[in-house]
């Protein structure tokens, strides 16, 4: 029984010596913290829903600071990976809002053109095509 008990014991001694927890997961807080800053570039936070996702990815690296600083690295890699999906999220917002508007902006130039088109004659149209492959 005295030689259960002391392998059991060593065994603790070793697996806390040689570092029973993860790594810290300083490759994903760079990324996280790098993807939060590509979200504020493309204007993220102008957009409301894209605003809220970067809100929370910067909130998440946070906590994952904190579970860092206590050494709770698996738990701190997991948060930052969701810090990394929203800021990624963030970041597909902006650019869904940013292309909306540019559509937008060309329907309303293709209908303007349409109705010019339909306001000029036939003869004029013709005319302006001859003028523009002359140029």
């Amino acid at each position: 029984m005295r030689v259960a008990v002391g392998s059991v014991i060593a065994s603790f001694a070793l697996v806390t010596a040689c570092g029973g927890s993860a790594p810290v997961p300083e490759a994903e807080h760079t990324k996280a913290l790098a993807d939060i800053r590509a979200a504020e570039e493309v204007g993220a936070g102008q957009v409301p829903k894209a605003a809220l996702h970067l809100k929370m990815a910067r909130d998440q690296v946070s906590t994952a600071e904190r579970l860092m600083a206590d050494d709770e690295n698996e738990e701190a890699s997991l948060v930052l990976a969701r810090a990394q999906a929203d800021a990624d999220v963030a970041i597909a917002l902006s650019h869904e809002t940013t292309l909306r508007a540019q559509a937008h902006t060309l329907r309303e130039k293709i209908e303007k053109l349409k109705k010019e088109a339909a306001a000029t004659p036939a003869g004029d149209r013709t005319q302006s095509k001859d003028k523009v492959k002359s140029k």
